[in-house]
């Protein structure tokens, strides 16, 4: 089949130099991170960072990344109970390795949460036969639920963490970082479930100050508004048909986090440094901050906050480095993994559907 021709505007000056800002715009961001993991790596006592790890036996690396293994299908539970809510079920283990190709690919794309979704999307529809829209608009809702899980776990963890003691965001500026965060994750998530349509609105605005001429929410607004707009309205009804699966799927993410909080205990307890509930408070709440950064995969964010966090701990900046290599080696491992199925999916879907029709 020819492909359809490109327009003039698709080779126009102006279309090719957006093009080009986007792609400095990443390149900026990579070695802006680059830079910031070589300021906080440079002067590291490297000695006793070694001898952290060197107490780190073969049977403490199988149980970090056995309980890694059995997150990935805890985390991924909430869009497979999304998938049965939406009439096109799909089972657990091929939801696993979708969401496994997905995280890698988000995982170099500035903003670590969020770039594999439209993976996600054309996994489900090519793959599973599921409907572009419904396909969309559970990978929306999922990503949407992460989001408001993670917000709201860690504004618990820096509220706890303000009123605790030798806790480098305790006093009244901490306070003041974060007592506005709750009031606004409570209006949200109300105008959300309420059918106010908080993000799509949001979304609709700022695109509004570079484009005077657009007109109120309408199909010409762009695809990641649509799929804003498909989101909401699907978290609405959830709200409003599905009570009962909204409140599992938040459950799901709960446990999940419940695990991250385990992950990250086990690992600076094999490191010799068994950490209370406010150090690993505000040790997960950095790292995991951290990752909010636009830089790509968090690079130089992660390096410096976690180290910091820990000597303002008193717990020495070498445990908080030693946490983030143990940390940078297992998403190596998983998005190494996570590339494999990509590559796999994208280069045998010829060949696979060949198979299938001589079979059929």
């Amino acid at each position: 089949m020819t492909p359809p021709l490109k327009s003039p505007e698709d080779f126009s000056t102006s279309s090719v130099f957006r093009r080009g800002i986007k792609k400095s715009w990443r390149w900026l961001l990579g070695v802006l991170g680059l830079a910031l993991a070589w300021h906080a790596l440079r002067g590291v006592a490297w000695a006793g960072v070694g001898d952290l790890l060197a107490g780190i036996g073969p049977l403490a690396i199988l149980i970090i990344l056995s309980i890694n293994l059995l997150m990935l299908p805890l985390m991924t539970a909430r869009w497979w109970l999304l998938l049965r809510t939406l009439g096109s079920p799909v089972s657990l283990l091929s939801v696993c390795v979708y969401r496994s190709a997905a995280n890698a690919i988000s995982y170099l794309t500035p903003g670590p949460h969020f770039g594999g979704e439209p993976l996600s999307v054309y996994l489900l529809h090519q793959r599973q036969g599921i409907p572009l829209a419904t396909a969309t608009t559970s990978v929306a809702v999922d990503r949407l639920l992460e989001l408001l899980a993670s917000f709201f776990v860690l504004t618990l963890c820096l509220i706890s963490l303000v009123f605790a003691e030798s806790s480098p965001f305790a006093g009244s500026q901490g306070l003041s970082i974060v007592i506005a965060v709750p009031m606004v994750l409570t209006f949200v998530l109300a105008a959300l479930f309420t059918g106010g349509r908080p993000l799509s609105r949001s979304v609709f605005l700022f695109k509004r100050f570079g484009r005077r001429d657009l007109s109120p929410l309408s199909c010409n607004t762009g695809p990641l508004l649509d799929v804003i707009i498909q989101g909401e309205a699907m978290a609405e009804s959830l709200y409003r048909l599905h009570r009962t699966q909204l409140l599992l799927a938040n459950l799901l993410s709960l446990a999940h986090w419940f695990g991250v909080f385990a992950e990250f205990w086990l690992m600076s307890f094999f490191l010799g440094f068994p950490l209370s509930f406010w150090h690993l408070t505000a040790v997960v709440a950095v790292a995991r901050l951290a990752f909010f950064t636009p830089l790509p995969a968090g690079i130089g964010a992660l390096e410096s906050a976690l180290p910091w966090a820990t000597a303002s701990l008193g717990l020495g900046s070498a445990l908080g480095l030693s946490l983030c290599l143990i940390i940078r080696s297992r998403d190596l491992l998983f998005s190494l993994a996570g590339f494999g199925l990509t590559m796999k999916y994208l280069t045998c879907q010829r060949k696979a559907s060949i198979i299938n029709k001589q079979s059929g």
